[in-house]
């Protein structure tokens, strides 16, 4: 491998330079390039990565460089360079000229530079011979210092269109840049604000890296669709780099949006508690808003007997909600039993055969976490919350899109699998949050389990509701539980479908997730 920068061999053309100065040269600073690439391209093209790097302070910088391969999944280190005080190094092809990597091996990742004080890293990822013209087109990237890395974000000018010769195409990027496993809920959005489409990203290695298209394979919601007007948000549990390349369809030319930090919020949007041996419990805010509550008859395999008439909802309050269904090890930590059928599933996996007295009643799992936490906040949702926090800001028959592919009964459907667990997939109950997230960053809401709530059983009403409670139970109410279970068919994991039963039975489908107050 090259110890030192060679002669620079191209024009590179390096314009809206990003500089990241550090506090001192006696600090240890480290910089992720998100990409690049050593790869054959089509018709005698090659893609190749040039790199400057400006030592800007008064005294020699020392480097050292890792590059996290994606092709044969192995990390390169480079031999130790300097950089003299305020110059440049320059790598043409780095992959090449300092890696010793060869074109038909092919490469391609993000590069981590390690430096004992402020650098400024800058690179040009070139598709070299375009077209056999012998042009040369590519795009502009920063190297980020990893402090830096974000937990939420914002990505905007994404366009997409649904005819190939025509219009653009967005690739979606995210690298890992710390040394726990991450994961992002990324959500797609209409220049409006409106909601395409959400996906899951993840769960990222340290130093991982994944490329995704901004296409119906990856975020069903945008299939079919022609739009030059779309952003994204996304949010993770642990900080990551993240850019959009956005590819002209008849030119070729890309451009990067590097993401920008999200606006703070003000109020909390997760809270965590630990119950008894250590056992987590996430929650999660839903917002205040209105829905369309229900189904219309133009859903397909909606039923008319429980999910009509469709009428708005309006919550005037945020409220929280379980990130995952209550699970074997919380109910265990409370009540210090396990009355699961599926219990060799394991800790993880949601408790079930829980009927909704075991929960809500006197001595009941809400009444003993609530004294063991020292609150009276926690309960059951209402219905109307569990929908608004299933939909996730949708109206479509999953949280996710329409999923037309998933038929009435068990069918496979690769969209609807990426989300739930039904008779397509499942025959038993499965650790939770394995699937993908929900746009509110909920998992599991469409089966697994089935989930009780508060509400009694009735009939929707036909006119708009504020904070609705459900109908007034009656000597021998019925109680409601949503979601569908693995058991059920795809039809029957739709964010509107609903059931009911008597409050003292038990199954091996049905178990719950909590709510929690804001006052608490």
């Amino acid at each position: 491998m090259s110890k030192t920068p060679g002669p620079a061999a191209l024009a590179v053309s390096l314009s809206g330079i990003l500089l990241l100065l550090g506090a001192s040269r006696a600090s240890a600073e480290s910089y992720m390039l998100p990409s690049s690439s050593f790869r054959a391209g089509a018709n005698g093209a090659e893609y190749r990565t040039d790199v400057r790097i400006i030592n800007p302070a008064s005294a020699a910088a020392t480097v050292t460089a890792y590059f996290y391969d994606q092709v044969t999944s192995t990390t390169w280190q480079a031999n130790s360079f300097q950089i003299e005080a305020r110059s440049q190094a320059a790598f043409d092809n780095i992959l090449r000229s300092l890696f010793g990597k060869t074109l038909d091996q092919g490469a391609y990742g993000p590069i981590r530079f390690e430096a004992n004080g402020p650098l400024l890293v800058n690179a040009s990822v070139n598709n070299v011979n375009a077209c056999s013209s012998g042009a040369v087109s590519g795009q502009w990237l920063p190297g980020v210092l990893t402090s830096q890395s974000l937990k939420s974000g914002v990505i905007g000018q994404l366009a997409i269109s649904s005819n190939s010769a025509s219009g653009y195409r967005s690739n979606l990027v995210f690298v890992n840049g710390g040394n726990s496993a991450a994961t992002a809920t990324v959500r797609i959005r209409r220049g409006g604000g409106d909601l395409l489409s959400t996906a899951t990203i993840g769960p990222l290695s340290p130093n991982g890296f994944r490329q995704v298209a901004l296409d119906a394979t990856t975020f069903p919601g945008v299939g079919g669709t022609t739009d030059t007007n779309l952003w994204l948000e996304f949010a993770s549990d642990q900080p990551v780099i993240a850019y959009a390349t956005v590819i002209h369809n008849v030119s070729g030319d890309p451009f990067a949006v590097m993401a920008s930090a999200d606006a703070p919020s003000s109020a909390m949007q997760e809270v965590t508690f630990t119950l008894p041996g250590g056992v987590p419990l996430i929650m999660v805010r839903i917002p205040a808003g209105s829905f369309q509550m229900g189904a219309p008859a133009t859903e397909q395999y909606s039923w008319d007997n429980h999910e009509r008439p469709v009428h708005q909802v309006s919550l005037t309050s945020d409220f929280y909600i379980g990130r995952y269904e209550v699970t074997q090890a919380q109910w265990q930590a409370v009540m210090g039993t396990l009355p699961s059928y599926n219990s060799t599933c394991g800790a993880s996996c949601p408790v079930e055969q829980v009927s909704w007295d075991d929960i809500r009643g006197a001595t009941g799992f809400i009444a003993k976490l609530n004294q063991l936490l020292g609150t009276s906040a926690f309960r059951l949702p209402t219905e109307a919350e569990w929908e608004r926090a299933t939909r996730g800001g949708t109206q479509t028959r999953y949280s996710f899109g329409d999923a037309l592919t998933a038929d009435k009964e068990c069918g496979k459907s690769p969209e609807l699998e990426q989300y739930a667990w039904s008779c397509a997939n499942a025959t038993g109950t499965h650790p939770v949050g394995m699937k993908m997230a929900n746009p509110f960053g909920l998992f599991d809401v469409h089966g697994n389990v089935q989930e009780w709530v508060e509400d009694c059983y009735g009939t929707y009403p036909s006119t708009a509701q504020t904070n609705p409670t459900g109908p007034t139970c009656s000597s021998e109410p019925q109680r409601v539980f949503r979601g569908g279970s693995y058991g059920h068919w795809n039809s029957a994991v739709r964010s509107a479908w609903r059931d009911y039963h008597f409050p003292n039975m038990v199954s091996r489908s049905v178990g719950f997730r909590l709510a929690m107050s804001l006052s608490r």
